[in-house]
């Protein structure tokens, strides 16, 4: 497939600098949560009670980590579409992705139409993107 954006370089840029913010933001946060999980590892002995609190909090940062994790991820593979000249293209069928939908999500790499589709395939257990791609577009449905 041929590398080719849609959009003029002002755009890009625009998209580039949004995407980048996002990007260190969300490096700040798993950095952030990392710290957070490595204080729990840390804290003294404590009681049932306290200790099933604990328990709860750590994987409910746990979880904040991975989804920030697999968006960080978006993002950067967004970032890269952007330098290898094919943002705004979908990776399934090479077709244009809206304007309005990356505005709206910007790390998406699919046409509102091949996304229908990937998610629709993905509930019935046959998806179309390799797992570990397919696995982070359903963390970010859009």
């Amino acid at each position: 497939m041929e590398s080719y954006s849609p959009f003029d370089k002002h755009l890009l840029a625009q998209f580039k600098t949004g995407l980048r913010n996002q990007q260190r933001e969300l490096q700040r946060v798993v950095e952030e949560v990392g710290k957070q999980v490595r204080g729990f590892a840390e804290s003294g002995p404590l009681d049932v009670v306290d200790t099933s609190c604990d328990h709860f909090a750590k994987e409910s940062l746990v979880a904040r980590s991975s989804q920030s994790r697999n968006q960080l991820r978006l993002v950067e593979l967004a970032l890269e579409r952007i330098q290898n000249s094919n943002f705004g293209t979908c990776v399934a069928c090479g077709d244009s992705i809206g304007l309005k939908r990356l505005q709206a999500i910007p790390w998406t790499s699919h046409c509102i139409q091949c996304q229908e589709r990937v998610e629709h395939s993905e509930l019935e257990g046959s998806a179309s993107l390799p797992q570990p791609i397919a696995g982070l577009m359903m963390s970010f449905r859009g």
